[in-house]
This record gives C-alpha cells, sequence and structure tokens, in this order.
C-alpha cells in the first residue's frame, strides 16, 4: 500500500464529507448518517486540523458552529444535526453522554492549533454550560459520572454504568478546557479524575483498602475473582460489579491520556497483540470477547437495537467487528508513546481497511469489518475512517497530535 496514496484519498474522503454546515458523518444518507454527528465530526475535525489544509480546517470550524447553536437548554451537545438544521436529535432511546466531552474536546484543539481569539471568547459560555451539565451528571458527587444503556458510540451494545471510555473523554474535556481558559477548578477536578480512573479501572490486591475505591466490594470480588491476572483496563463497573470484556476505544484513550503506569500500558499492549493474533487482523475491535447467540447478553442485545436489524451479529459492528477509527487514535497513542514499529504496523493496516470495497470497488472508507472474513461493513464512506488514517500518518511523520494532552 503506497502511504501517500492512502493519504491524499482520506483527505478526498473528508472533502466528501464537507458540508456549509460542517462535516457529515458519510454521504451515504443511510441511518441519518449524512448529517453532523457530534463524535464523527470531532473525530473527523481533529484529523482536520492535524492535516493543516486550510479548508478541511474550516470544515472544522463549521462543525463547531453548527453543534454550538443546537446546544440544548441544560447545555446538552446534539448527537446529530440536520444539514439545514431543521432536525435536531440529543440521542433516541437515551441521551449521548460522550458526545458533550467530544465537542469540549474538539473546541480545545481548534483553539489551541487556530489562535481563533474571538471564536475562543465566543464559545467558553458553551464550554461552561457543557461542563456544568457534566457535574450533574456525577448522580452522587464522587467524581464518576454514570453512562445509561445505550448512552454513548456503541449505542446498540449492553455498555453501562460507570464507562471508562466516558469518563476518560471527561478527564481530557476537563483538562483541555482547564489549560485553554485557564480555569483551575477544571484543571484540578482533571487531575483529581485521573487519580480515580487509575486506582479504579484496574483492582489490585494491594490497593483494596484504598478510601477512593468507588465500590469496595465489587473491587474485592474482582481481586479475588481475577487473581492479579488482569491483563488490560476494565471497561466498565455498576452498583452489580465489573465488567471484564476489552473495550478498544477505552485502551486508546488511555494510551492518550498516559493512564496508568508504564507496566499497565506494556500489559495492555501484550493483550492488543495477542487479540492480533487470534484474531488475524491488526485492526481493533469495539469490544471482545464476541457476544454469541443465546446467551444473557445476548438477550439485551436482541432489545437494543434501533433500526429493524440487529447489527451486533456475532463479530460485527460492536459485538466484535473491527474499526479503523478505533486503530487510528490507539496508533496516535502508540506514538504517543514512541511505539513507532506498531503504529506504523497499525497505520498499514488502517490504509489497506480504507482501500477494500465491495462489488469490485476501492476506496469505500467502510464504518468497520468482519473479524471471520475481514468483509468491510456498514456504513460506507465514512469521514472517521479516513480521519483515522490521517492522524496516525500526521502523529508518526510529524509528531502532529492536535488534542490539549496531559504532559
Amino acid at each position: 500500500m503506497d502511504e501517500a496514496q492512502a493519504y491524499q484519498r482520506s483527505l478526498e474522503m473528508l472533502r466528501r464529507c464537507l458540508s456549509p454546515a460542517g462535516f457529515l458523518a458519510s454521504p451515504d444518507d443511510n441511518d441519518k448518517y449524512a448529517r453532523i454527528w457530534t463524535r464523527d465530526g470531532m473525530i473527523t475535525g481533529l484529523a482536520a486540523l492535524a492535516s493543516g489544509e486550510a479548508d478541511l480546517v474550516v470544515g472544522m470550524h463549521r462543525t463547531l458552529l453548527t453543534l454550538g447553536q443546537y446546544q440544548g437548554p441544560h447545555g446538552e451537545i446534539p448527537s446529530n444535526v440536520s444539514v439545514d438544521g431543521k432536525q435536531v436529535s440529543y440521542g433516541k432511546l437515551v441521551g449521548r453522554v460522550d458526545a458533550l466531552f467530544w465537542y469540549v474536546i474538539g473546541v480545545c484543539a481548534y483553539c489551541r492549533l487556530t489562535n481563533d481569539s474571538r471564536f475562543k471568547k465566543a464559545v467558553r459560555p458553551n464550554v461552561e454550560r457543557a461542563l456544568f451539565l457534566a457535574g450533574c451528571w456525577e448522580f452522587n458527587n464522587r467524581g464518576f459520572l454514570y453512562t445509561p444503556l445505550s448512552g454513548n458510540w456503541a449505542d446498540e451494545y449492553i455498555q453501562q454504568g460507570y464507562v471508562l471510555s466516558d469518563q476518560l473523554l471527561y478527564q481530557l474535556a476537563l483538562y483541555g478546557a482547564g489549560t485553554l481558559f485557564a480555569k483551575d477548578e477544571w484543571l484540578a477536578k482533571a487531575v483529581s479524575l485521573k487519580q480515580l480512573l487509575a486506582l479504579n479501572y484496574w483492582p489490585k490486591a494491594i490497593l483494596q483498602h484504598d478510601p477512593l475505591i468507588y465500590h469496595p466490594h465489587a473491587y474485592q470480588a474482582t481481586v479475588e475473582q481475577m487473581q492479579e491476572s488482569i491483563v488490560h483496563w476494565l471497561p466498565a463497573f455498576s452498583p452489580a460489579g465489573y465488567h471484564h470484556y476489552f473495550d478498544g476505544l477505552a485502551h486508546a484513550l488511555a494510551l492518550l491520556d498516559d493512564l496508568g503506569d508504564g507496566e499497565q500500558r506494556q500489559r495492555s499492549e501484550a493483550y492488543v497483540q495477542a487479540l492480533e493474533s487470534e484474531v488475524g487482523n491488526p485492526l481493533l475491535p469495539a469490544f471482545w470477547p464476541v457476544i454469541q447467540l443465546g446467551t444473557p447478553e445476548w438477550h439485551m442485545l436482541e432489545l437494543n437495537h434501533l433500526y429493524g436489524e440487529i447489527k451486533n451479529q456475532p463479530y460485527m459492528y460492536h459485538n466484535g467487528g473491527l474499526w479503523p477509527v478505533l486503530s487510528g487514535l490507539y496508533a496516535v497513542g502508540l506514538a504517543r508513546h514512541r511505539m513507532q514499529h506498531r503504529a506504523e504496523h497499525l497505520l498499514h493496516a488502517i490504509n489497506e481497511a480504507n482501500a477494500l470495497g465491495s462489488a469490485g470497488e476501492q476506496w469505500e472508507f467502510a464504518e468497520y469489518h468482519h473479524t471471520l472474513t475481514y468483509q468491510p461493513l456498514g456504513t460506507k464512506y465514512m469521514a472517521w475512517s479516513a480521519a483515522a488514517g490521517i492522524l496516525a500518518h500526521q502523529a508518526l511523520r510529524k509528531m502532529n497530535i492536535p488534542l490539549l494532552l496531559p504532559s
């Protein structure tokens, strides 16, 4: 795969997704994807900023303006907005927790890279309202926010509770906004939240009596059950206990956020490499292992789907499907930690995946790929699949990571 060609194809794909209102998730209007989606738009916008292409940077600005314009009365950021602004959704079955934080992260990245002081001043009230609402979602005022079932990007999966990926987005948003707007309150909260994350999502026997443990009984039970054999960050817990599956987005964000220590990063990366050997492809799955038919978890998947058919068949979509966008974020994290060889490996896999198509076509930038057949599936011409290649390329070639990250 010629990397220069892949990079140019990815830029072209972002331009195809550029509308007067900002970046579409895809020009293919499947399941309302031809709209301005917050998480898609922000990840695409981060790639636009990393590229330095003037028209794409303007696209990020338009996306931020659209999302800010339709911020809800309590501070909520839309899940998606139609290009004409006539249809605004804050979520279907429930609201989207993660949209709030992707928006703040995007604002901070844009202001940092463009030094647009006028926009920074104008957008501060939006950020203030968004982070105030986030504090309201800390229902017990102890630091973690609670994500309802269907409340984040994995909107048809079984994830809920104190979800690690959402806490990490919250922490990155607080750190970015606190740095950008010189607000010590947000910075202090980011520091304390990061301490809570490192303690609560990798249970250790030596720490089981720490007063900052959120759920002592579940923590102790996990320590006893796993006997110090934890090999990756645990994805979520709730009053009912911890989940033990692998979460691809959480691991990408953990690398970007420098969560934990070197041993934990090495263990997690070793798990990812072993998973690659198991599935035969470097791309990260959304979640692993796969939920199979007939299990109690499968019954939950059957109930929680939106568009008539269950997307989460085994090895598909969030149920073990392989995602270029997650792989791109993870590759940026690898490059950040100077694991260049592994990041290069992922960049090559992302470009190969984006070049695939159906019916003899090429460069369809599929949403995700089947784990067993590697067939491109989901919506075609996804902006954030193209963004994955751009972000990984820029992180490797220019160390250009358009995020306000902890040093």
